[in-house]
């Protein structure tokens, strides 16, 4: 089998995850957890294009669909999720004037935690 160099250039933050991610799952290289990492969006779009939704359950029974725009447009044909909000002619007067209000200037913690990226 042949193989193939890669290379990429992270941001320091998804290093860290990257990093973290290999700790948590005992994976020794980089090189594996991509190859894990394939396997896995492999697995995610093939069933997207079967029409399946890729979801978790918890114990409570709560259920929460993975949506992503890359797995969308494999399967163009079915719907996407969503969700109906009912609101009030109150509720949507209230909106418009909260999204019509001037943006206030960010927090320091804002500006900090956003370099971080």
């Amino acid at each position: 089998m042949r193989t193939v160099k890669f290379q990429a250039d992270l941001a320091s933050a998804d290093d860290a995850v990257l990093n973290m991610l290999m700790e948590e799952l005992e994976v020794r290289s980089k090189a594996d957890f991509l190859a894990k990492a394939l396997a896995l969006m492999n697995w995610a779009v093939k069933e997207r294009k079967r029409g399946h939704r890729i979801v978790t359950i918890d114990q409570g029974d709560v259920i929460r669909e993975l949506v992503m725009p890359e797995l969308e447009r494999v399967a163009p044909e079915f719907n996407l999720p969503s969700v109906s909000t009912m609101w009030t002619p109150e509720e949507v007067a209230s909106f418009a004037d909260l999204a019509s209000e001037s943006q206030p200037k960010p927090t320091s913690h804002l500006i900090r935690a956003m370099n971080r990226r």
